[in-house]
């Protein structure tokens, strides 16, 4: 049986397919076919409205001028049959399925590529060409709240607390059996450091199968809490007393022959040169990177207080660096980097972080010592001075693509820093960024 034969009869089998597209906001958009149709659908595309990339949180309207637009028309979106799999959550004992898509311009069937996940693809291409694999994952942090009263499930800041989780365990469990189900696979859960607060910890994967699995992880918390009457959020910061939230990024570097990048048994501090190189590009970007890594008028909220990071600088399991450096022996020498708020969208943590950091290795740019000197420089503090940076980092923006800048920046502009400017309290504003991004 050939793949393509043995790609229908497995589609056959669910009633129902869901065609997911991420788009820039990091919110899964898409449609869901009977599964008797489903598999002309996977040959030839799904029609979808070609602005759907820019909606804003809230489904904003936002106006998209491109060449091969056509008014207020249709592009396509087309499914990775690599990513099929049940979602077992769902109700009444149907059998559905999902499939991860990326968009196309009807008029050439080119690539949107604006699309978030074909620009995670095409910066894993770039490390691929020279020969270098990565292995990442996320530590993805939630909030679990009472859907009737919209109160944490529990109080207090009892951060690794067996107790507390065990007392949630019940639901938790439920959400991680579905999730191996649906080829999710979260290596630990446990209880962060405030009320509600959950991380969970995603196990590394190579290539695009680990933003995939970020996605879906993300997507099915919130499913299953919808079903299970919870609620749960990303908003970077929920509560003005409370801790906010982050999604920060772990990986390293293998070449083909099974070997870590990053590591040098013969440096002192066992990292390599271009485990250096890579932290160097992350800090000169590091002002950009913001943007994708804090794409809400919320995520400012949090940078620079306890230990979200806001002083650009690397250390060495320094948690109030904006890149931390782990050094445990050749398996487990990675970089983790603690810009992402709770709502990035990963797929472009993912290619942001590559361009960045190749840029270090190809232009072999040498990295400052660790820790924070007397002439540091600080993250931007709100998300249009963050934009504003991305719009001047040229090499950045040759990296990513115009296409992708350009809709990123205007989608967040137009829709989101607009909004708040005549806004004349603190009151007023978090009242507004509660509906926009809860």
């Amino acid at each position: 049986m050939s793949n393509f034969e043995q790609e229908h009869n497995e589609i056959c089998q669910y009633d129902y397919v869901r065609l997911a597209l991420c788009d820039l906001n990091g919110m899964s958009r898409g449609q869901v076919i009977a599964g008797r149709y489903a598999a002309e659908y996977m040959d030839a595309g799904l029609d979808m409205c070609q602005d759907t990339l820019l909606l804003g949180p809230r489904t904003e309207v936002v106006p998209v001028f491109h060449e091969k637009n056509y008014n207020v028309g249709n592009m396509l979106i087309f499914p990775d049959p690599d990513t099929l799999r049940s979602i077992p959550w769902a109700p009444d004992g149907v059998k559905v399925a999902e499939v991860l898509c990326e968009s196309r311009w009807k008029k050439d069937n080119s690539p949107q590529e604006a699309c978030p996940r074909y620009a995670a693809r095409q910066q894993l291409q770039r490390l691929g060409d020279l020969g270098f694999d990565l292995y990442s994952g996320h530590e993805i942090e939630f909030k679990l709240l009472d859907n009737n009263t919209m109160e944490p499930v529990f109080a207090g800041r009892d951060v690794y607390s067996n107790r507390v989780f065990n007392k949630h365990s019940k639901l938790l469990f439920h959400f991680d059996r579905h999730f191996q189900e649906s080829k999710i696979d979260v290596e630990r859960y446990y209880v962060e450091i405030g009320p509600g607060l959950f991380e969970a910890v995603t196990k590394p994967k190579y290539g695009i199968e680990s933003p995939d699995m970020a996605f879906n992880l993300k997507e099915g918390l919130l499913e299953m809490a919808d079903l299970e009457g919870f609620k749960i959020t990303f908003m970077s910061q929920h509560s003005y007393d409370q801790m906010g939230l982050s999604t920060h990024f772990n990986f390293s570097l293998w070449n083909r022959c099974g070997e870590s990048i990053f590591y040098d048994e013969c440096s002192p501090d066992k990292l390599s040169t271009v485990a250096k190189q890579w932290i160097a590009g992350i800090l000169k970007h590091s002002k950009a990177l913001c943007a994708f890594a804090n794409p809400t008028v919320n995520c400012y909220r949090n940078l620079g207080k306890s230990i979200y990071p806001s002083p650009i600088y690397w250390g060495i399991e320094d948690r109030y660096a904006c890149i931390r450096a782990k050094n445990d022996g050749p398996s487990r020498t990675y970089l983790e980097n603690r810009l992402p708020g709770g709502k990035s969208n990963l797929y472009l943590v993912v290619a942001s972080t590559i361009a960045a950091g190749l840029d270090g290795v190809i232009k072999k740019m040498e990295c400052p010592p660790p820790g924070k000197t007397e002439d540091v420089e600080y993250l931007p503090r709100s998300l249009a001075e963050a934009l504003d940076e991305l719009e001047k980092d040229e090499d950045l923006c040759n990296a990513l693509g115009k296409e992708l800048v350009t809709w990123f920046v205007k989608c967040k502009r137009d829709m989101e820093v607009a909004k708040y400017k005549l806004v004349e309290t603190d009151e007023q504003r978090f009242a507004m960024e509660t509906v926009a991004y809860f």
